[in-house]
């Protein structure tokens, strides 16, 4: 273990990391416009890279850049994802008269204290952030620089969160409540053949955690026009459904405009003797509900979730209930 690790560990005893103010608190006014029409904004910022000005040290990279995520918020809140921890704090910056540069600070961090398994970058993010006092955006990347030339952290935008095949017990659990017609009865009905599943992870509403979107293979959950499309938020009593989407397409589009504080979705849909097309759902603060039909050309912008190719093959095996 490197002196540099060794540091950022005992740092963080003292701090901890998606808003510096615990989540759930109120902001006593309206942010700066500097920071509500920031072009830093809306978008999940992926870390790419660790630049060190010590040649000792050199240039870090994270083994899966999508474990290290940051959002700005309009509100002057951010959230981060460090690898199995997450982070809240409030975020001000002074932008040059071209918005591509200017002073950028974080504010205290707020973070969860779960021991990652190496390699692991946590520790270090969370003792560096406090420090950063510059900012640059340059052919689409974002740059933070540390003062006294301590480091750069260098961002680019997430446009795509790849489908994961990883079993998740927790989630096959809450897919099966979801789902009372699964049963051993109907497996055994259609010829035995188990029904599978795609999941993928991004915090949607802002609160630190992520929202997981599942997506259902096989006969009991598809259709011409498309396959079962779940929806669940993470609570203190585990994961709850927020959304039933019976006939969807992949991957859904994460935009970056909100209702009642969560992200709008977009799912393309086709097939069934229906033209492509894309659906816009807004939240109206229990649920998802469908606000527009959009052509399916162009497509929307925002980030993608369950992004890439996959086949029935790829799903995850879900056993039904008894």
């Amino acid at each position: 273990m490197d002196t540099a690790f060794r540091i950022s560990t005992l740092v963080l005893i003292a701090t901890w990391l998606p808003c510096a103010v615990a989540k759930g608190t109120p902001q006593e006014s309206e942010p700066p416009a500097a920071v509500s029409k920031s072009p830093l904004v809306d978008i999940t910022w992926r870390l790419l890279e660790i630049q060190s000005m010590d040649d000792a040290i050199g240039t870090v990279r994270p083994d899966d850049p999508s474990a290290y995520t940051m959002q700005l918020n309009r509100d002057g809140t951010f959230n981060m994802r460090l690898d199995c921890n997450r982070a809240t704090g409030t975020w001000t910056a002074e932008p040059s008269q071209d918005g591509s540069s200017g002073r950028f600070e974080l504010g205290p961090l707020a973070m969860t204290r779960a021991l990652c398994p190496p390699p692991r970058l946590d520790e270090r993010v969370a003792k560096d952030a406090p420090f950063i006092r510059s900012f640059l955006l340059k052919d689409g990347r974002l740059y933070l620089s540390l003062m006294a030339d301590g480091g750069i952290y260098a961002w680019e935008p997430l446009a795509d969160i790849a489908f994961q095949t990883e079993p998740d017990p927790a989630l096959e659990t809450a897919i099966l409540a979801a789902s009372p017609d699964y049963t051993r009865e109907m497996v055994d009905l259609g010829g035995g053949a188990l029904a599978r599943y795609l999941h993928s992870r991004l915090d949607v509403n802002g609160d630190g955690r992520d929202e997981l979107f599942v997506y259902l293979l096989g006969s009991i959950f598809c259709g011409t026009g498309g396959c079962n499309l779940l929806l669940f938020t993470e609570t203190s009593d585990g994961l709850s459904l927020i959304n039933n989407f019976p006939i969807s397409r992949t991957p859904v589009i994460v935009a970056s405009e909100k209702s009642e504080g969560w992200c709008d979705l977009i799912r393309p849909e086709s097939g069934g003797g229906a033209p492509p097309s894309y659906v816009r759902h807004v939240f109206n603060g229990t649920e998802y509900v469908e606000r527009e039909r959009m052509p399916a050309e162009p497509s929307p912008s925002g980030t993608r979730v369950l992004a890439g190719e996959f086949t029935f093959q790829d799903g995850i095996p879900l056993e039904p209930r008894n």
